[in-house]
């Protein structure tokens, strides 16, 4: 009776730390999705300093996320989105926005995929 008791435990206490780990990688995509989206929008306003400001913001956040999030998802998923992220600052200019606007849409989908798969080990 008792071994059944700690099986359920320990049942429940493995579904309570799934459950708060994916809401942290869903949380800290949409963070980092939110401030790839208005830097873009600051680039696209022509607020060139501000948004080289964000983009390199929206870097920093995710590399500081980076190392607990290695331990919920694939750590070349994180390498790829930390260098396309620290890349999306010096595409912020002028004449580049075209470069800037296929960056920032590869960044979405390799956050995406980030956060794919970590649903998908469930």
């Amino acid at each position: 009776m008792k071994r059944n008791l700690y099986a359920v435990i320990l049942l429940a206490a493995v579904c309570v730390i799934v459950a708060v780990s994916g809401h942290f990688v869903s949380r800290s995509v949409a963070q980092t999705q939110d401030q790839v989206r208005q830097a873009y929008s600051a680039a696209l306003a022509g607020e060139y300093a501000e948004a080289r400001l964000a983009f390199r913001a929206a870097s920093e956040n995710c590399g500081a996320q980076s190392r607990l999030l290695g331990l919920f998802v694939r750590r070349s998923l994180l390498d790829e989105i930390n260098e396309t992220l620290g890349l999306l600052e010096y595409y912020v200019q002028p004449d580049n926005l075209a470069d800037l606007g296929a960056e920032t849409a590869r960044v979405s989908a390799q956050l995406d995929q980030l956060e794919t798969s970590f649903l998908a080990a469930f």
